[in-house]
């Protein structure tokens, strides 16, 4: 089986390559670049199928994003890979404000890495509409973040540190916020300020010294495409100032240096994606009948680094289950 992978930077004409009869064309319509859900759903497909892959990278430009999807018709795609909730409601639109491309076209759509699909509505609750998508989301349920958060020592109150251009992060914000108080934590939003359309980084050392000022036990960080690319930063301002990091995705625990976090590994939320795409591609399940759904298994990640730094450690009930990175 040959497997073909095309990356594009800018707008170009479709590939060249000879298309065999038995031969899918995937188009995957990205945000930044490939990440571990991207190797998941790659790796899931093409051992299973015979796939072409063609990679669109926003970059994190909503220009060049917007560019891609107006144009997305002559990439003659089987079907369409989106990451993240940017990327999905610009191909998508919304329940109140559907795009040309979902009234119209008859492309299937397989999303991954979309925190709260009702909540950015893209469907309702009930999930009635008629629709060509379906997907998979990646953040454990808040319930679950915030009764692991109740159960570390000395920790009342949350900031949560967010972009407020991305609609995930606000829906987030706004959730985390209504459900904790039957844990009793307090919630205070803390959302970047923007410049020129875009988030300001600047504004991440003053955001800092403001959480200091107020008394701020554990800093939030939502599965933000934002605060993931510049985790590094973010994440040691917060442990310089002794405030430790709880992070909703992977990321910024394994790569940044974010202390602990519960959640749904990229790779594995890749896979279920790809699994729900090659139903669609094999024509064995009608997509209206696929569900969307998240993953059913959580993973706790503890970073000892990060714990030694802050001479902070979450309580043995949670170390015991957790899995430990860093130098022990």
């Amino acid at each position: 089986m040959k497997i073909f992978i095309t990356f594009f930077i800018l707008l170009i004409s479709t590939s060249t390559f000879a298309k065999p009869l038995d031969e899918k064309h995937v188009l995957m319509l990205l945000w930044r670049g490939i990440t571990d859900a991207e190797k998941g759903y790659i790796s899931y497909l093409s051992e299973r199928n015979q796939v072409r892959f063609t990679i669109l990278n926003a970059n994190r430009d909503k220009k060049i994003l917007q560019q891609y999807v107006d144009n997305i018709s002559q990439y003659n795609a089987d079907l369409i890979y989106t990451f993240g909730t940017t990327v999905t409601r610009t191909l998508l639109g919304t329940i109140e404000a559907p795009t040309t491309f979902r009234q119209q076209s008859t492309i299937p759509v397989v999303f991954s890495i979309v925190a709260d699909p009702v909540g950015s509505h893209l469907l309702s609750e009930s999930d009635i509409e008629s629709r060509n998508f379906t997907g998979v989301s990646h953040i454990v349920p808040h319930e679950v973040q915030l009764r692991a958060i109740s159960q570390l020592d000395n920790i009342k109150t949350v900031g949560i540190i967010f972009n407020p251009l991305e609609n995930n992060s606000v829906v987030t914000a706004t959730k985390i916020s209504l459900v904790s108080a039957q844990f009793d934590i307090q919630i205070k939003q803390y959302p970047l300020k923007t410049k020129q359309g875009k988030p300001d980084s600047s504004s991440v050392k003053s955001i800092a010294n403001q959480m200091k000022k107020d008394n701020i036990d554990l800093v939030y960080l939502p599965s933000d495409s934002y605060i993931i690319s510049r985790g590094d930063a973010i994440i040691e301002t917060f442990h310089q100032l002794d405030i430790p990091t709880f992070s909703a995705s992977e990321s910024p625990i394994r790569n940044s240096g974010a202390l602990l976090g519960i959640v749904s590994r990229y790779y594995n939320v890749g896979q279920f994606a790809g699994y729900k795409s090659e139903q669609i591609l094999n024509g064995s399940t009608p997509i209206q009948e696929i569900a969307i759904e998240a993953l059913s298994q959580y993973s706790y990640i503890v970073n000892i680094n990060a714990a030694k730094q802050l001479d902070y450690y979450p309580p043995i009930s949670i170390l015991k289950i957790s899995e430990i990175i860093g130098k022990h």
